[in-house]
């Protein structure tokens, strides 16, 4: 296993692999143009990891406008490749990348597998609240922040 630095060349093999994460249920919703939701705005960098010479997974680290503390964003990992440390390695890499002090990110509270990661990887629980966005079902997730000191 290795992580490395997104290239433009994989983002069509990462839509391949986050349409399989998906059946899990993350995004929520498919977006419209997957390619694009892979590089949000305020994108810092991104990482790969990869297995086999097989990329499965992926993490970045954004700031989502002025003024925004740095995010963690986009973290997923194939299903047949989860409980390998990958999801480690892939935040090893946005924690060493992250500008300034502190960086953050958020999490469904339907996803308790996430959530312990963060947690025993040191991530502090800020708070909870609704999301912004509503699943295909209508329903609006009660998100988790967290946020970690990295500097």
């Amino acid at each position: 296993m290795r992580i490395t630095e997104r290239t433009d060349a994989d983002l069509d093999t990462l839509v391949e692999v986050l349409w399989r994460v998906h059946t899990d249920g993350y995004p929520a919703t498919w977006p419209d143009d997957p390619r694009a939701w892979l590089c949000p705005e305020g994108l810092l960098g991104a990482w790969v990891a990869v297995d086999d010479d097989r990329i499965v997974g992926h993490v970045g680290i954004a700031v989502p406008g002025p003024g925004r503390m740095p995010e963690v964003t986009r973290l997923f990992v194939d299903p047949s490749h989860r409980s390998r440390g990958l999801a480690d390695g892939l935040l090893d890499a946005a924690e060493r990348f992250a500008p300034g002090p502190h960086i953050r990110l958020d999490v469904t509270e339907e996803t308790p597998a996430a959530w312990r990661l963060y947690e025993r990887r040191g991530w502090r629980l800020t708070g909870t609240g609704l999301a912004d966005w509503s699943k295909p079902s209508g329903e609006t997730p009660l998100l988790r922040y967290y946020a970690k000191r990295v500097g």
